[in-house]
């Protein structure tokens, strides 16, 4: 099971989304997680359990980190896609 999840820039709402993310690791223990965040709380997820890949995108003009995120996510079937952001990259990979 492969599942992205797309969570904050911020630390602050990156440590409150951590119980998210511990919640899904339970739940499905055998998801395999990216998770999408900023440089600074990066850190924060690599040491979760089920956590495969953290993508840290760095914020750019025009949505060009959206542009990235899509680019990167869009070659891979997603079985679940979390976005704590509500952004419309979350639509546009294939996902269950």
């Amino acid at each position: 099971m492969k599942i992205l999840f797309i969570t904050s820039t911020r630390i602050g709402d990156a440590v409150l989304s951590a119980g998210l993310l511990e919640y899904m690791a339970q739940t499905y223990p055998e998801g395999k997680v990216t998770v999408a965040c900023g440089p600074l709380p990066a850190s924060l997820f690599e040491g979760f359990p089920n956590v495969e890949a953290v993508w840290a995108l760095k914020k750019e003009k025009r949505a060009g980190h959206w542009i990235k995120l899509w680019k990167r996510s869009v070659r891979t079937r997603w079985d679940i896609v979390v976005d704590l952001r509500n952004s419309a990259v979350s639509r546009m990979p294939w996902a269950k």
